[in-house]
């Protein structure tokens, strides 16, 4: 078959028949979730036989001021790469005498958060840029002071006293 022989065939519906699709598994869920919760009260003791109101099936069954489930968003990835972070640098984890500290694990974190601000520029609400940006400026400063406190505590051991080091002149 030559190039011109071939045909083309674009499907251009696929947006409406994907929309119809989750309208009918949308319609089969409710009535999957119907036909269990008339299966779970049995027929002789409905709530308004006894002068009950049932709550409706979205209203929450926690004890009031209860905290949601989780909700997955753009700020609950950038609020775990910076935990993840900061545990890393030693700021946040168990409260213990001894800190344990790991800055390639830390320098990886950060480099995510930043491999996600270049790969989502332009496309982040103002709120999730500000967060995003927000969070990298903090890691940096904490993993630069952490860093420092190395280079310091690494000079005393070798006996070094940092408050006498000048900068040299020749360069």
């Amino acid at each position: 078959m030559s190039d011109d022989d071939q045909k083309i065939f674009i499907d251009e519906d696929w947006k409406a028949r994907v929309q119809r699709e989750k309208e009918e598994a949308r319609k089969r869920l409710e009535a999957e979730a119907q036909a269990k919760a008339a299966a779970a009260v049995p027929a002789d003791a409905t709530p308004e036989a006894e002068g009950e109101v049932p709550a409706p099936p979205e209203a929450p069954q926690g004890e009031p001021g209860e905290e949601e489930s989780y909700q997955a968003d753009f700020d609950a990835l950038i609020t775990m790469l910076a935990t993840q972070a900061m545990y890393a640098l030693g700021f946040v984890g168990q409260q213990s005498e001894q800190v344990m500290v790991n800055l390639d694990q830390a320098r990886f974190s950060i480099e995510l958060l930043a491999m996600l601000r270049e790969k989502t520029k332009g496309n982040l609400t103002p709120d999730e840029d500000a967060g995003l940006n927000e969070a990298l400026a903090e890691l940096h400063r904490l993993f630069v002071g952490r860093v420092r406190q190395f280079e310091m505590q690494a000079m005393q051991q070798a006996g070094i006293d940092p408050a006498t080091l000048r900068p040299r002149e020749d360069m």
